[in-house]
């Protein structure tokens, strides 16, 4: 019986081809929000980043792909596989005590949308001509709802909602106002800055959806 092959394994290898996918996603992001998701061709991006195309595919099969990893990972912040969900960060936030719940969701969702809006957007434009991506852009629309909806139900458990507003009807406005659109809208359009835009986003809900919004 013929022994198990053993597991290559070399630390010197996987960061290499980290900073090569590193370098290609970096290169096809600048690329994407300078000249457009449709017109950036993956030979463009390989000699931006200063590969072989061949290495963009053998790296991402396709660009939606490669768009969704760069949104991914401008969403966690780092190249780990951990949900932001299930970061320490956002449970920290779900445990805070009942009053320091949304003014820490608002300051994590600032600091997310500050380095994921444009891409987010281009995103969103992009999938309404691409069925691969707006699939994607789907299912990451529920996966976020889900995540704010987290929210909606840490206030409800406190007992923090204000009379007449259900969890679901929270999450769906929570939903609404964190919006990439809305940040945008205030940030691009109206010059506000982020820490502007995070007293907003708390004053707001806190506003809208809780029985002590003082």
């Amino acid at each position: 019986m013929a022994a198990p092959r053993r597991t290559y394994h070399s630390p010197k290898r996987e960061q290499a081809s980290l900073e090569t996918r590193r370098r290609i996603r970096d290169s096809a992001e600048a690329l994407f929000l300078r000249d457009g998701y449709f017109r950036t061709t993956t030979k463009a991006i390989a000699k931006h980043a200063g590969v072989a195309e061949m290495t963009v595919f053998l790296a991402f099969s396709n660009k939606p792909t490669l768009l969704s990893e760069i949104i991914r990972v401008r969403v966690r912040g780092d190249d780990q596989d951990t949900p932001m969900a299930a970061r320490d960060t956002w449970q920290e936030m779900l445990g805070a005590p009942p009053g320091e719940i949304l003014p820490r969701f608002a300051a994590l969702n600032g600091e997310i949308l500050a380095r994921t809006a444009p891409i987010l957007a281009l995103a969103e434009s992009a999938a309404t001509a691409d069925a691969e991506l707006a699939a994607r852009r789907d299912s990451s629309h529920a996966h976020i709802r889900g995540d704010f909806q987290q929210v909606a139900d840490a206030l409800a458990k406190n007992g923090r909602l204000a009379p007449g507003i259900t969890a679901d009807r929270a999450g769906d406005t929570i939903y609404a106002l964190a919006s990439p659109s809305t940040y945008l809208l205030l940030t691009d359009e109206c010059r506000w800055s982020k820490s502007q835009y995070v007293r907003w986003l708390a004053t707001t809900l806190q506003t809208t959806l809780t029985d002590n919004p003082g």
